[in-house]
């Protein structure tokens, strides 16, 4: 069952939480759209849910703890794509999400302050020209959250509740929001400002062959793929193989 989160001033959530919002179609959003046949998808040309990690910055009060972002948002499908059987919505729509699976300790707050971190909870996105930004939240002060966690996941549908009916969408999981920074120097693991044996040993552990979401099992060096990632993935083809090791012997020594 949804729920407010309560006991906060209203100055406060201005500043923390996403609202709804009218701009040009963003590339870093989620699109919603139809297909021809009157399904609500989403569009491969705008951000894709389960293709991407999402690093979430640290939040430290005085309303969140823990990591969050109001991107990506939601926006609606602005012209025609045919070649990916993608449409406009049209007036009449009523777009809700709905939450089919979430991890623990992680949820998404809407601009009505109603918390969604269980199976079955909804929010309105908007009619046919939704486009709203509303809170992703890793919550570090959540009983369950689990601090060698580095990946949280949630799995959600589209619904219409409007005249125009259309079929629910195919399920789409956000793989997922991570607290995990990106690196400002591309190879250096250890964060060091330089790219030597220490972060080959890293590079070793994360190496797992193409097309294969790094697996490192070794806790002394990490156990998290973002990391691996973040790190050594310079094709951004989220696996660590053969091509990043040639880019990662162009950095060592520097």
């Amino acid at each position: 069952m949804d729920h407010l989160v309560r006991g906060l001033g209203f100055g406060c959530i201005v500043l923390v939480f996403g609202v709804p919002i009218v701009l040009a179609q963003h590339q870093g959003d989620v699109w919603v759209g139809r297909s021809a046949d009157g399904q609500l998808k989403v569009s491969p040309q705008g951000y894709m849910p389960e293709d991407n990690y999402h690093p979430l910055p640290e939040v430290n009060g005085p309303v969140l703890w823990g990591w969050s972002d109001n991107d990506p948002g939601f926006d609606r499908i602005a012209s025609d794509d045919p070649d990916n059987d993608v449409y406009p919505l049209e007036p009449g729509a009523e777009i809700w999400l709905e939450v089919i699976t979430i991890d623990e300790a992680f949820r998404l707050i809407d601009g009505a302050f109603n918390v969604l971190d269980e199976p079955g909870e909804e929010t309105h996105l908007g009619d046919h020209a939704l486009h709203v930004h509303n809170t992703w939240h890793i919550n570090s002060t959540d009983p369950a959250y689990d601090p060698g966690k580095c990946v949280w996941r949630a799995t959600f549908v589209l619904r219409d509740e409007g005249s125009t009916g259309y079929a629910e969408s195919a399920p789409f999981t956000f793989n997922g929001f991570t607290n995990v920074e990106v690196r400002d120097l591309a190879g250096d693991f250890d964060d060091d400002n330089d790219v030597d044996l220490d972060d080959f040993v890293a590079f070793a552990e994360c190496l797992d062959g193409p097309n294969s979401i790094p697996d490192p099992n070794d806790p002394a060096v990490t156990t998290c793929e973002v990391e691996c990632l973040n790190a050594f993935d310079s094709d951004d083809d989220r696996d660590i193989d053969v091509s990043d090791f040639a880019a990662f012997q162009s950095l060592f020594g520097g």
